[in-house]
Protein backbone atom coordinates (compact mmCIF):
# COMPACT_ATOMS: atom_id res chain seq x y z
CA UNK A 1 0.00 0.00 0.00
CA UNK A 2 1.33 3.52 -0.46
CA UNK A 3 1.60 6.54 1.55
CA UNK A 4 -1.92 8.13 -0.54
CA UNK A 5 -3.93 4.85 0.24
CA UNK A 6 -2.74 4.61 3.86
CA UNK A 7 -4.30 8.38 3.86
CA UNK A 8 -7.55 7.23 2.50
CA UNK A 9 -7.94 4.38 4.53
CA UNK A 10 -7.11 6.38 7.66
CA UNK A 11 -4.37 4.46 8.26
CA UNK A 12 -2.04 7.52 8.43
CA UNK A 13 -2.63 10.40 11.51
CA UNK A 14 -0.32 13.12 10.51
CA UNK A 15 -1.95 15.34 13.26
CA UNK A 16 -0.16 12.44 15.93
CA UNK A 17 3.10 14.02 14.93
CA UNK A 18 2.79 17.35 16.72
CA UNK A 19 2.11 15.88 19.79
CA UNK A 20 5.19 15.15 20.60
CA UNK A 21 6.53 17.20 23.07
CA UNK A 22 10.13 18.42 23.81
CA UNK A 23 11.01 19.91 27.00
CA UNK A 24 10.39 23.54 26.33
CA UNK A 25 6.58 22.37 25.58
CA UNK A 26 6.45 20.35 28.48
CA UNK A 27 7.53 23.36 30.66
CA UNK A 28 5.13 25.68 28.87
CA UNK A 29 2.19 23.71 28.96
CA UNK A 30 3.05 22.93 33.07
CA UNK A 31 3.44 26.37 33.93
CA UNK A 32 -0.25 27.18 31.61
CA UNK A 33 -1.70 24.52 34.08
CA UNK A 34 -0.35 26.12 37.00
CA UNK A 35 -1.82 29.55 35.98
CA UNK A 36 -5.24 28.45 34.83
CA UNK A 37 -5.18 26.88 38.61
CA UNK A 38 -4.31 29.37 40.02
CA UNK A 39 -6.80 31.35 38.41
CA UNK A 40 -10.03 29.12 38.57
CA UNK A 41 -9.49 29.09 41.90
CA UNK A 42 -10.61 32.99 42.39
CA UNK A 43 -13.32 32.62 40.16
CA UNK A 44 -17.23 32.56 41.00
CA UNK A 45 -18.97 29.81 39.73
CA UNK A 46 -20.69 31.89 36.54
CA UNK A 47 -16.65 33.23 36.27
CA UNK A 48 -15.58 29.93 35.73
CA UNK A 49 -18.46 28.96 32.94
CA UNK A 50 -17.22 31.98 31.55
CA UNK A 51 -13.71 31.21 31.49
CA UNK A 52 -14.72 27.41 30.31
CA UNK A 53 -16.71 28.81 27.22
CA UNK A 54 -13.89 31.04 26.24
CA UNK A 55 -11.22 28.64 26.44
CA UNK A 56 -13.58 25.69 24.26
CA UNK A 57 -13.92 28.82 21.80
CA UNK A 58 -10.04 29.14 21.58
CA UNK A 59 -9.42 25.63 21.66
CA UNK A 60 -11.77 26.06 18.21
CA UNK A 61 -9.80 28.67 16.72
CA UNK A 62 -6.18 26.85 17.17
CA UNK A 63 -8.33 23.87 15.50
CA UNK A 64 -9.04 25.70 12.97
CA UNK A 65 -5.38 27.50 12.47
CA UNK A 66 -3.95 24.38 12.80
CA UNK A 67 -5.65 22.57 9.81
CA UNK A 68 -5.11 25.21 7.70
CA UNK A 69 -1.70 25.24 8.19
CA UNK A 70 -1.48 21.64 7.77
CA UNK A 71 -3.14 22.25 4.79
CA UNK A 72 -1.20 25.02 3.41
CA UNK A 73 1.98 23.01 4.29
CA UNK A 74 0.34 20.27 2.05
CA UNK A 75 -0.01 22.30 -1.01
CA UNK A 76 3.47 23.78 -0.67
CA UNK A 77 4.82 20.46 -0.22
CA UNK A 78 2.51 19.39 -3.75
CA UNK A 79 4.00 22.54 -5.26
CA UNK A 80 7.56 21.93 -4.37
CA UNK A 81 7.45 18.06 -5.78
CA UNK A 82 5.33 19.25 -9.30
CA UNK A 83 8.85 21.64 -9.60
CA UNK A 84 11.28 19.28 -9.53
CA UNK A 85 10.03 16.95 -11.81
CA UNK A 86 9.70 19.52 -14.58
Amino acid sequence: MDTLEDLYYGNLFPHEKCAKLDDEMKELLGLLNRNEEKLTATLYDEQKEIFEKYKDCYREISEICERQSFITGFKLGAKIVIESMT
